[in-house]
């Protein structure tokens, strides 16, 4: 049998350096996207409405899916699950995801070949289509150095 060779201690020396800068990214990763994550779901439980977020009662999975029964006897189904509206929404973003993330990885990919295929004027044709894409990044970042500036910026 054979077994795995170990790390040297260098190589986990670099591990456990990577780790450390990289975890005050994770900290505030996770109380940035990870809060208003965690209130969204909560509030999905309760009766809470934008009015007023404090008023609000416990409600559980009444929002998703309820079913009352009429004095008829009959069955009445409720909620988020049993709403056509709601569904329809979910495949129009389905639908709009996968599409989407279809055309721009193919169309990625004919500007990523076309750009790296050798050809006479190629310098132009890369210019064409960089410069735009890297101008207004140019642009903000200036706008926003001039509106910060300490001397004259807002």
């Amino acid at each position: 049998m054979v077994s795995a060779a170990r790390p040297s201690p260098l190589a986990r020396r670099r591990v456990r350096t990577a780790w450390l800068f990289l975890a005050p990214m994770l900290f505030v990763l996770a109380i940035v996207a990870g809060w208003p994550f965690l209130r969204t779901v909560y509030y999905g439980f309760t009766d809470a409405s934008l009015a007023d977020l404090d008023a609000r009662q416990w409600v559980g999975f009444d929002n998703y899916f309820s079913v009352l029964t009429l004095p008829s006897g009959r069955l009445l189904y409720d909620g988020l699950l049993v709403d056509p509206v709601w569904w329809r929404a979910v495949w129009n973003t389905v639908r709009f995801a996968v599409v989407s993330v279809a055309c721009e990885t193919v169309l990625g990919m004919i500007v990523a070949l076309a750009l790296n295929a050798e050809f006479k004027g190629r310098g132009i044709v890369r210019a064409a289509i960089l410069i735009p894409w890297a101008i207004p990044t140019i642009v903000s970042a200036k706008m926003w150095q001039w509106m910060l500036n300490d001397q004259f910026g807002i």
